[in-house]
């Protein structure tokens, strides 16, 4: 089997499956119970929460809980909205940003707040004099991801965060660094956001889990409430086991981030250049070049993108026509119409997604296939 669909999601590690079966038979107890069982998973937590704390530079008091990226993202769009919004109902974010964000926005758009689009470039970066422009008194949040799922494009976030608080401090900034996270460096204190999106199944952890950091002062209104877990702000009983599978999911894949993207970055180059050798013209990269390592769309001249997927699918290889959030739906990327990409390109567009796991030899025989079913198609 070749995978090269990893921003979907991740094959656990191994030693990570391990440590959660372990805990789920062995530490099931409810960190909130007093005994001695809820006291040892409320150690495990708490533990958890300081090793990943220390991964983006935070405080672990600056770590909430949550069931995964969606959630974080809901979380902090729609919680800080609602703080915010008796100092004003203005929002700013970009048109290329994930169904999380924009699902949220668009109902907060219903609830009578006004969303904004700032306009991005031919390869999906925002274009920060816009940004600066728009920017109004009454602007209450600006949302921004930081690596873009699709493209893999790194979005110019601190130098973003710079200008947001520049011209309104009091404006909240949140960025979705689900994509980015394990990738490329996250550090809070650099970065200066109010609230940062991340999730576990994305670095090779288990699904179901993700965290919200939110900055200290920060306000939010909870969407889900109950029994007070996480400082009031996100109740339900805690994914003990599986959020101690994201802590060292998290360690490995920080530790190997640097491996890992020149493993991807010969990868991608390898693919690239096979594809562009026996295709040529047929073949246009939608990625920029200085996007992230691990991602790489590429639209292929006159076939659909999931013809090419099932085929690929039938040699047991594994791509992705798009985010997985929406690539069952029967439309073309938003992500693909914001940055320009023609409809005849666009409906042939590939998204391929590494990891450390992969090597150039599986990125030959996936060009080789893609060229076989062009030569096919072409016949036809």
């Amino acid at each position: 089997m070749i995978y090269f669909d990893n921003s979907s999601t991740t094959k656990p590690y191994k030693e990570v499956v391990e440590l959660v079966a372990r805990l789920m038979s062995e530490e099931f107890g409810n960190s909130s119970s007093l005994h001695i069982l809820g006291i040892r998973a409320e150690r495990i937590l708490e533990s958890t929460r300081k090793t990943l704390a220390e991964t983006i530079k935070a405080e672990p008091e600056e770590i909430i809980f949550t069931s995964g990226g969606t959630e974080s993202i809901n979380m902090a769009l729609k919680g800080s909205a609602a703080a915010m919004k008796r100092s004003g109902k203005h929002i700013l974010t970009s048109p290329i940003e994930h169904d999380a964000s924009l699902e949220s926005l668009k109902t907060l758009s219903e609830m009578g707040f006004e969303v904004e689009y700032i306009e991005v470039d031919q390869y999906g970066h925002i274009l920060l004099d816009d940004l600066s422009r728009k920017i109004r008194p009454d602007t209450i949040l600006v949302n921004i991801m930081a690596v873009n799922n699709e493209l893999g494009t790194i979005e110019p976030v601190e130098e973003a965060a710079g200008i947001i608080k520049s011209k309104n401090e009091k404006t909240v900034f949140h960025v979705d660094a689900v994509q980015a996270y394990g990738k490329i460096p996250v550090n809070v204190r650099r970065l200066n956001a109010d609230f940062i999106s991340f999730s576990s199944h994305k670095i090779h952890g288990p699904k179901g889990v993700g965290m919200l950091y939110m900055r200290k002062g920060a306000r939010i209104h909870p969407l889900i409430t109950g029994g007070g877990h996480e400082r009031k702000l996100r109740s339900g009983t805690v994914n003990v086991p599986g959020i101690a599978g994201f802590g060292l999911a998290a360690t490995t894949k920080i530790s190997r981030m640097q491996k890992d993207s020149e493993i991807c970055k010969k990868v991608r180059n390898r693919l690239l250049t096979e594809l562009r050798n026996s295709l040529g013209n047929s073949v246009r990269v939608n990625s920029p070049e200085d996007g992230i390592s691990n991602i790489l769309n590429i639209s292929f001249k006159g076939v659909k993108s999931e013809n090419i997927l099932h085929f690929l699918e039938s040699k047991d290889i594994f791509v992705s026509s798009g985010s997985a959030c929406h690539s069952r739906r029967d439309t073309t990327s938003h992500v693909l119409k914001a940055v320009g990409i023609p409809s005849e390109w666009a409906e042939g567009a590939i998204r391929f997604s590494f990891s450390g796991d992969n090597t150039e030899d599986q990125a030959k025989i996936c060009a080789d296939a893609i060229v076989n079913i062009l030569k096919t198609v072409q016949k036809i």
